[in-house]
């Protein structure tokens, strides 16, 4: 259904419907429920501090002694948080601090999926950031977060991760001072 079809029906429920329908919603889907919640007494910061949590706690993840971060958990956690709306500063600053999470573990081997996983997100905080005017506010974490990750592994493994994120960094902020040029 289409908001539009959507909005189309709403006009036509009285008060009582609507009530019956909301409170339909709230039992029948949880994501409509956190909606509701986070409508009626928005906590934002309690919200941050649980993803957070969660976030810690999925990349510190170990599986036979090595880094296993699942990202799409990683972005369901940031999801829940950027589908309550609550503006675009929250949302950069759970991305940004999954991003620094992960940067976290360049120092242990990472899948090669989950390294190009990372660099995504950086590129969509980059984009984000730069969308809504917060750039300059994020880039510096996000270059501190990639300076964390070690050049090398071992003695003589060179961190393909390392070099992934610098790349994707570079590329990311050719590609906005591209686009500014051109406006």
């Amino acid at each position: 259904m289409s908001k539009t079809k959507l909005k189309k029906l709403l006009e036509h429920l009285d008060r009582d419907q609507m009530t019956q329908m909301i409170l339909d919603l709230y039992d029948a889907r949880p994501e409509a429920k956190d909606y509701l919640d986070f409508y009626s007494e928005p906590d934002i910061d309690s919200r941050l501090d649980k993803s957070r949590r969660s976030i810690d706690k999925e990349v510190r993840r170990k599986q036979r002694g090595y880094a296993r971060p699942r990202v799409t958990r990683i972005k369901k956690y940031i999801k829940d948080i950027t589908s309550l709306n609550p503006g675009a500063e929250y949302g950069l600053e759970i991305m940004a601090y999954a991003f620094e999470q992960l940067c976290a573990q360049g120092a242990s081997p990472i899948k090669e999926a989950t390294q190009r996983s990372t660099a995504r997100l950086m590129t969509d905080i980059i984009t984000t950031a730069d969308r809504n005017a917060l750039l300059s506010d994020y880039l510096p974490r996000l270059q501190k977060a990639v300076d964390t990750v070690p050049k090398r592994l071992g003695i003589f493994q060179i961190n393909r991760f390392k070099e992934l994120l610098d790349d994707t960094l570079a590329d990311s902020l050719d590609n906005i001072a591209g686009m500014q040029t051109t406006k």
